[in-house]
């Protein structure tokens, strides 16, 4: 007659308590990736180029605001002509950027307009690939003019 009582008694806390411990033995969330902060990176050169030009130009590196690792960049700039020749909006420049001894990627981009003997001129943008994970180091960028004169 006091087996049905203490045996509803002390059921009722072991079914508790298996539910309570149940729900704790679930697979923990995956770890996330720690997020980069979304600040752009800007870094400004100038370099001499062949002949009378320099180039100034900058990187700026973003963060994706779509998974917070992913990183990207730009490269701008503006060519400046201290020699007596001119040279046309055809002219190349070559952007090659390394990264850990090996080459990262390679763009060619043009002036805007023609750059007449102390004139200046900017260039269209260099855009990086996207890299997965965050923005990798760049070691070395080098800057070639291929020079396109204009005819008179």
């Amino acid at each position: 007659m006091f087996r049905r009582p203490i045996l509803q008694a002390i059921s009722c806390p072991v079914i508790f308590i298996a539910i309570l411990v149940s729900g704790c033995a679930s697979k923990p969330d995956a770890p996330r990736r720690p997020t980069v902060a979304a600040q752009p990176m800007i870094e400004r050169f100038e370099i001499p180029l062949e002949e009378g030009f320099t180039l100034n130009y900058q990187v700026e590196r973003k963060i994706s605001k779509v998974n917070g690792t992913s990183c990207f960049a730009f490269i701008t700039g503006t060519l400046h002509n201290r020699s007596h020749k001119a040279i046309s909006k055809k002219s190349v420049r070559d952007v090659t950027v390394f990264s850990q001894g090996k080459q990262l990627y390679r763009d060619l981009t043009s002036p805007l307009a023609d750059v007449s003997p102390g004139a200046s001129s900017a260039f269209e943008m260099v855009t990086s690939p996207v890299h997965a994970d965050g923005c990798p180091p760049y070691e070395r960028i080098t800057i070639a003019l291929r020079k396109v004169a204009l005819e008179k």
